[in-house]
Parts: structure tokens; sequence; C-alpha cells
């Protein structure tokens, strides 16, 4: 990415307000912000993906970022309703570290914008103490796919359907 493009990208986000003390690095710009309807504070990347695209659109992302982060209760509660949902199906009877709500465990860490997506990560503490949740959402904030992913560095592996985690999860079980 040419240093330009960054540093314009940079000083559009520092502008907006949107994050606490941005800086531009490695592609990046980066910070951190509020989600007030998930009561957590983030860390958030901008990733304008230039190794993808010829031209940054300053406005597109800046628009997404203000929409994630500003996003309503409402729609805070149903990606957290749908996360859980999907999660939950697809564990069906596996043991679980603690038996809460999933909804009440889930708690924000990270988003990260593209010019197309929103990523969203959360911890789970209590269910999944060993994993981090990736939330994919598409251009509306509707989640796009859930993936469980290990801390430790081991190996992810990812989904395209709910009914393709389930059958995996099935094999699993047979081993």
């Amino acid at each position: 990415m040419t240093s330009s493009a960054l540093d314009r990208l940079l000083a559009r986000i520092a502008d907006s307000g949107l994050l606490d003390d941005p800086v531009a690095e490695n592609g990046l710009v980066y910070g951190r912000a509020g989600i007030d309807a998930a009561g957590a504070t983030v860390s958030v990347n901008v990733d304008p993906e230039l190794d993808e695209h010829d031209e940054v659109d300053d406005d597109a992302l800046v628009a997404t970022l203000e929409r994630v982060l500003s996003v309503n209760e409402s729609r805070w509660r149903a990606i957290v309703d749908e996360v859980a949902s999907d999660i939950d199906d697809a564990v069906d009877d596996e043991p679980v570290v603690e038996q809460i709500d999933l909804r009440d465990d889930l708690e924000a860490t990270s988003v990260v914008v593209f010019a197309d997506a929103v990523l969203l990560a959360f911890v789970a503490p209590k269910q999944f103490p060993e994993s981090r949740i990736l939330v994919q959402l598409d251009e509306e904030l509707e989640v796009d796919g859930v993936e469980v992913r290990a801390l430790d560095g081991s190996e992810t592996v990812e989904f395209d359907t709910l009914d393709d985690l389930l059958d995996e999860i099935s094999r699993s079980d047979e081993d």
C-alpha cells in the first residue's frame, strides 16, 4: 500500500473521532473504540486491502466503521443471538466448561473492517476458555459466518455451512 493512501485513511479516521489514538502501520489503521450496544471497548483494525483493490474507498471504510461501532442494541442482540444459536446447535450435546447461556458469556474483543465485510472477535471465557469466536458480518451487518478457533495456535478448520460443521463433529465423535 502506498504510504499516502494509508496516511489519507488515517487522517480520515482521526478526523472522524471514531478511534482512540489511531495509528497506521503494516497496511492497517488501528486503534480502540467502544461499541455502546455491546458495553465493550474493542481493538479495531481497518484493512483497506490495497493488495486486492486498486483504490482505497476511504468514505466506505469510515462509513462501515461508524456503522459497526454505532450499531443499536436490538441489532447487536440479534447478532449475539444468532452466533449463540449457531454454536449451540453445532455443539448440541458436547460438554461445555460451564453451563450458562452463551449469550451472557460472549464478550466482544475486536473488530476488523474491510471494504465489504466486518469481522468480530469474541471470547466466551466460561464456556470456551481456550477459544475465540470469529463472526463475519456482511455489508448489512448480518451474520455471514461463525468460526470457533483455538487460542493455542492449533490448526483451525473452517466450514461453509452449519451442516458441514455438524458432519465434522459427528465424524470426530466416531474416531
